[in-house]
């Protein structure tokens, strides 16, 4: 998809397909080179829990994500878009590879766009909970 003909949402809607179906080098496309990413956690426990600074932060992002949870389901209830922001609201069920223990939970990601491209994300869920089932 072309970024230049499509809204913000669009943007956010396609990061959440190319998620989904592990095409990273993609994602990478839809971000500004100065991105600033923030997952919430404790690091100890959630490897993936830490802020992450331009494209390679957010490759590393999804390297941890992906040796570290699978998501049984991945839902998106809602987008609400103004200005330059995108927030998504959904829901997840997924499982800790590391102690096979299974968490789900409502979330909600902030998007924050320069000239076409994801300039930052922020992501606000139950990180205790996840904590927990990955100890």
């Amino acid at each position: 998809m072309e970024t230049a003909t499509m809204t913000n949402k669009d943007i956010a809607q396609e990061l959440y397909d190319l998620f989904g179906q592990g095409n990273v080098p993609a994602i990478l496309d839809l971000v500004t080179d100065d991105i600033k990413w923030t997952c919430p956690g404790p690091t100890d426990i959630l490897p993936y829990a830490r802020v992450y600074h331009g494209k390679k932060g957010v490759e590393d992002f999804f390297k941890y994500i992906y040796a570290n949870k699978d998501f049984p389901g991945f839902d998106i209830y809602e987008y609400v878009s103004q200005g330059d922001k995108v927030v998504a609201l959904g829901h997840w069920d997924a499982k800790s590879k590391k102690t096979g223990n299974a968490y789900s939970g409502d979330w909600a990601m902030v998007f924050t766009f320069r000239d076409g491209k994801i300039s930052e994300h922020k992501e606000y869920y139950d990180s205790y909970g996840e904590a927990m089932a990955s100890k």
